[in-house]
């Protein structure tokens, strides 16, 4: 049964509660002004976040979160499933889903389906979105892929396509969302670069040579478009999550996510967590892109639950 709602009260609640009812209904609405307000004030208000893999996992999670901070976004995702790519990707309708919540929060929000392996449908997304947000001020390269393909056990056939995908998505889509944003941040004064990297992008793991290239590739992406853009005033720097809930290998039983905490617990983590929620990556994305972290640049902040303290240096 659904309940007829008027600013945020129900009727039901009216009926149950009375002057209780219209107090709580009150009390909501004014919280939800008081927190456009403090958005209206926040470190990016007046700027937009262009923030790709942006429906869902880790790319939504820092969407809301640069909204909640006062950031108009672009959230752009692919929102269709890629040839040759057994992992379902998100949907329209996701992407559809962030735009609302965002836009829930007091903020404007554009969206953009557009492939990041295709940098010219990238420009022509951010170009035709530009119109409808504040100057874009933070870029978010968030959007990859991640797959299982050892080198004693995988077909050539199997290992090719996924070789060409993973590299392709990751590292040029990566650098195709820098190079098609950049000048945008250049001619906007300047602002900030964000890189979802990984905790495998800082050392090896033996079962995904692919993945784990891709993202020490990452790094040194970082490194030299930090060196390229900190004449023009832009920061360019990385996030590398360790291991989080996104369904970004495919959907898992919950036995399976089970041992997977396991493990996490017993063999990588530190402190004592399982798998991180991608909201617990979000806020370390704000803070690189905010004026405390102007002269942070060329650097990676690890969200590794500790895992990092096992890099040799």
């Amino acid at each position: 049964m659904t309940d007829d709602t008027t600013g945020g009260t129900t009727r039901r609640t009216l009926l149950a509660t009375g002057a209780a009812g219209l107090a709580a209904g009150a009390t909501l609405a004014a919280g939800s002004a008081q927190a456009q307000e403090g958005q209206a004030n926040g470190p990016l208000a007046g700027r937009s976040a262009l923030v790709t893999g942006a429906a869902r996992g880790i790319g939504r999670a820092i969407a809301l979160e640069m909204a909640r901070g006062g950031a108009d976004v672009i959230a752009l995702d692919v929102a269709a499933d890629i040839d040759g790519w057994s992992v379902p990707m998100a949907t329209p309708d996701e992407l559809e889903a962030v735009r609302a919540e965002i836009e829930a929060l007091g903020v404007s929000c554009a969206t953009v389906r557009a492939d990041i392996r295709d940098r010219q449908a990238m420009r022509d997304g951010l170009r035709e979105a530009s119109g409808s947000v504040a100057p874009v001020g933070v870029v978010v390269a968030n959007a990859g892929i991640a797959g299982n393909q050892p080198f004693l056990d995988t077909a050539d056939d199997e290992w090719e396509a996924n070789w060409d995908l993973i590299t392709d998505v990751n590292v040029k889509g990566t650098a195709n969302t820098i190079r098609a944003a950049g000048p945008t941040l250049v001619a906007n004064g300047g602002g900030a670069i964000i890189v979802t990297s990984s905790t495998f992008g800082r050392q090896g793991n033996g079962t995904n040579p692919a993945y784990v290239a891709s993202k020490w590739a990452l790094q040194g992406l970082v490194k030299a478009a930090a060196i390229e853009f900190g004449p023009q005033g832009v920061t360019v720097n990385a996030i590398a999550p360790t291991a989080v809930r996104t369904g970004l290998s495919g959907p898992q039983t919950e036995e399976q996510r089970a041992e997977g905490n396991a493990w996490l617990n017993e063999n990588y983590h530190p402190m004592d967590i399982g798998l991180l929620e991608p909201e617990d990556i979000a806020p370390s994305a704000v803070y690189l892109a905010t004026e405390a972290a102007r002269l942070v640049t060329g650097a990676t902040i690890d969200v590794a639950a500790g895992a990092n303290a096992r890099y040799t240096a």
